[in-house]
């Protein structure tokens, strides 16, 4: 849990275990964290069990790797005094949360993922048809929910991955709603407000990066795998000796040939990383030839070198002492189990899979669908009697954290502030079930169905199926009431096993997948 004094949002980000960092890991995410550190509350993670996900064949790197990219996050300025900087193997939670975000994710969800299909045509050399591979936007999901991150900067490539993820959390807090939160909500609460109170896990938001245009020295997007890379540390002579064999505006064949900047990759980097004056100089000297290409790649060298050098010699300082940042990430993972710990004791307490024993846990308790009711004599009781029976026995077997309160005759206020109608009915005929409507439209309404056996059936109907069409219903329903003096009623019927309403001029309504589903109640 956050703490209530803490009011800066949270990110968490990380980088694969993939070696040594570039120019465009720089731009793309590294800069950007930098600066983040000041305004929110900032968890950074190497996410070494992600690079397992292709590269699984051969792991001998694999740490080292990571010890590499956690260098070259501390030579750019990550402060490990501002941000918990760690690796996610050190943090076991992980791999349980994402087991357990796996057993509820369809599998559709993953293979329609756009990087998944991607990434499948584009690496040929490696066997991706595994389920770490398929799997690896769950494990993703895992690191964010862990540390309920309120946004999670990305470039527009990712945004389907934390779209996935808002996905994810929905349908966990849809199956397993926080237990044991009792009264009312305050009425002035906001929808967020409400959700953090009664759900495990926030949606986090997409914090999109937009990284500008960086090339490599081959024109295509930089990429170790290509072979086109500007590594963080390369020396000054390796910084130039790439830049003097880079790609450039292939219409300036001769000397005396006018260029374009803008589609030149050298002019790209000039608009990155070197000063408006600079800028303005190749700008003006490359259309109209008055200066080399081997100029503007000296002046881009010189720009980049004045960057490096910096990190390079912080780097060198951690490289000496590599113990150093071994314990800044032990220490960074060691913060991130104490909240880690914190969320998967929530997880599994509302899951009802918590590790500490809990009294009564192997009495037997009441559940809708398998509770008789009878009176003294063991019949059935009848009437209001029968109702009011129904009711209080089917509120008592309640999941923990719904909290009803009672406002007027059968109608009730969630926590939420939704109203809801309870109607009750025993089975009349074989399959076949008649409740008396309510006397006003409501948000949720609830049947309670008995069947002839005492079997208690209940199914709770969200606001969703409450279309204008029931809500004129309910106003006719109202006037007929008054016009005639009678009540009409609602026949439920059992087609096979599926539960039908059958409403006067419409369709049967199939209301099956409410049952004992108390979802809309929380």
């Amino acid at each position: 849990m956050k703490s209530s004094t803490n009011l800066r949002k949270r990110v968490l980000s990380g980088m694969r275990s993939t070696g040594k960092l570039h120019l465009g890991n720089y731009v793309g995410a590294l800069d950007n964290w930098v600066r983040m550190q000041d305004e929110y509350e900032c968890f950074f993670c190497v996410v070494d069990w992600h690079a397992l996900t292709t590269d699984y064949a051969d792991t001998s790197q694999v740490k080292r790797n990571s010890v590499e990219v956690a260098l070259d996050w501390l030579a750019a300025g990550l402060d490990p005094e501002k941000s918990v900087i760690f690796i996610q193997s050190h943090v076991p939670a992980h791999a349980e949360l994402h087991l357990l975000l796996s057993m509820i994710t369809p599998l559709g969800w993953l293979e329609r993922v756009p990087t998944y299909k991607e990434q499948r045509e584009n690496i040929k050399d490696k066997d991706l048809g595994t389920y770490g591979f398929l799997g690896y936007p769950v494990l993703q999901a895992a690191d964010i929910l862990m540390y309920k991150a309120d946004v999670v900067p990305v470039g527009e490539d990712q945004v389907a991955h934390i779209e996935l993820t808002r996905e994810i959390a929905r349908r966990f807090n849809g199956f397993y709603p926080r237990k044991g939160v009792g009264g009312f909500a305050s009425p002035t609460a906001t929808p967020e407000e409400l959700k953090r109170r009664f759900y495990v896990f926030p949606e986090p938001q997409s914090m999109l990066t937009r990284a500008p245009k960086l090339p490599g020295t081959d024109g295509r997007k930089m990429s170790k795998s290509y072979g086109n890379a500007i590594l963080l540390t390369d020396p000054e002579p390796v910084i130039r000796e790439k830049l003097r064999t880079m790609v450039n505006d292939p219409a300036r064949v001769h000397l005396s040939d006018p260029g374009n900047p803008d589609i030149c990759p050298v002019g790209d980097l000039h608009k990155i990383f070197s000063d408006q004056m600079t800028v303005a100089t190749v700008d003006c000297g490359c259309r109209s030839a008055a200066i080399s290409c081997v100029e503007c790649k000296s002046w881009a060298a010189d720009a980049l070198v004045k960057l490096l050098t910096p990190m390079q010699n912080r780097r060198r300082e951690f490289e000496e002492d590599p113990r150093r940042a071994w314990e800044i990430l032990e220490d960074g993972s060691a913060k991130a189990r104490l909240v880690s710990d914190a969320t998967m004791k929530e997880v599994r307490g509302s899951m009802g899979i918590s590790l500490e024993y809990e009294p009564g846990l192997l009495k037997p308790h009441k559940k809708p669908g398998i509770t008789v009711f009878i009176d003294e004599s063991g019949q059935s009781p009848e009437g209001e009697k029968f109702g009011d029976t129904v009711l209080h026995q089917w509120m008592d077997s309640l999941p923990a954290g719904i909290a009803l309160k009672e406002i007027g005759s059968r109608t009730f206020l969630t926590n939420s502030r939704k109203r809801v109608g309870i109607a009750s009915a025993r089975e009349q005929s074989p399959q076949e079930w008649t409740c008396k409507p309510l006397d006003r439209a409501t948000d949720i309404l609830v049947l309670l169905l008995v069947r002839q056996t005492g079997q208690l059936l209940s199914f709770v109907l969200p606001q969703k199926l409450l279309q204008p069409n029931w809500k004129k219903f309910y106003r006719d329903l109202r006037h007929d009431v008054r016009k005639k003096g009678s009540v009409v009623r609602i026949p439920v019927r059992m087609r096979f096993s599926d539960f039908y309403l059958d409403i006067p001029d419409e369709q049967p309504v199939p209301i099956t997948e409410f049952q004992d589903d108390f979802k809309p109640l929380f």
